[in-house]
C-alpha cells in the first residue's frame, strides 16, 4: 500500500478522517501526548495534499503550537484541518457538476457530519442563531443537488446557483465563528 492510498476513504464511510484526526489529536494534547498530536498533524496535513484545498501553510504553525505545548492553538489548528476537509467536500461537488447524485450526496452528508462533530459546539457556544443558519444552509445544498428520482419519479435537476450560493454561507457563517480559517 503506497502513501497515498493509506489516506485514501470512501464518502460511504461514516467519519471524515480529519474529523477523527481532530479528536485523536485533542484528547492528546490534554493528556500531555505530544509525540502522538505532531504524528497526527504530520498525517492530517497529508491527508489534504493534491486535493483542491490543501493544509501545507497549516504545518508550520501546528508544529509551533506543538512546540510551545499549546492546548487552545493546537486545537483551532485542527479544527482548521477539519473546516479545510469540508470545504473539499463542498466544492468536490460544484468541480463534479453534481454527476453522480449519490456521491454528491453521500459527501454533502459527510460534510455536514463533519462539521457537527468539530465545529457546531464552539459556533453554538458563540451564536446559536449561526449554527442554525449553517444546519439550514446545509439542507439548502442538499436540495439544490438535485435528486434522480425512482424511476423518474420525484426528478429534480441540480440548481447549482442554489448550490454555490448555500455553500457561500456555510463558510461565511463558519469564518465568522472562526476568523482565523478565513485564509
Amino acid at each position: 500500500m503506497t502513501s497515498a492510498s493509506a489516506f485514501a476513504y470512501s464518502y460511504a464511510e461514516a467519519t471524515d478522517p480529519t474529523a477523527d484526526i481532530f479528536k485523536e489529536a485533542v484528547v492528546a494534547a490534554k493528556g500531555g501526548n505530544w509525540g502522538k498530536v505532531s504524528g497526527l498533524a504530520k498525517k492530517g496535513v497529508a491527508l489534504q495534499k493534491g486535493h483542491l484545498f490543501e493544509a501545507d501553510f497549516l504545518a508550520k504553525p501546528l508544529s509551533e503550537a506543538i512546540d510551545k505545548k499549546d492546548v487552545a492553538k493546537t486545537a483551532e489548528l485542527f479544527a482548521n484541518l477539519a473546516y479545510l476537509s469540508i470545504r473539499e467536500k463542498l466544492h468536490q461537488n460544484k468541480k463534479e457538476n453534481f454527476k453522480n447524485y449519490k456521491n454528491a450526496k453521500a459527501r454533502l452528508q459527510l460534510a455536514r457530519k463533519s462539521y457537527m462533530d468539530v465545529l457546531d459546539g464552539n459556533v453554538r457556544k458563540q451564536k446559536a442563531a449561526s449554527s442554525l443558519a449553517i444546519m439550514s444552509q446545509f439542507n439548502v445544498a442538499l436540495e439544490n443537488i438535485g435528486n434522480p428520482g425512482l424511476f423518474g419519479v420525484g426528478k429534480k435537476a441540480p440548481d447549482p446557483s442554489g448550490y454555490n450560493q448555500a455553500v457561500k454561507q456555510i463558510e461565511a457563517l463558519i469564518v465568522d465563528s472562526f476568523p482565523s480559517f478565513a485564509k
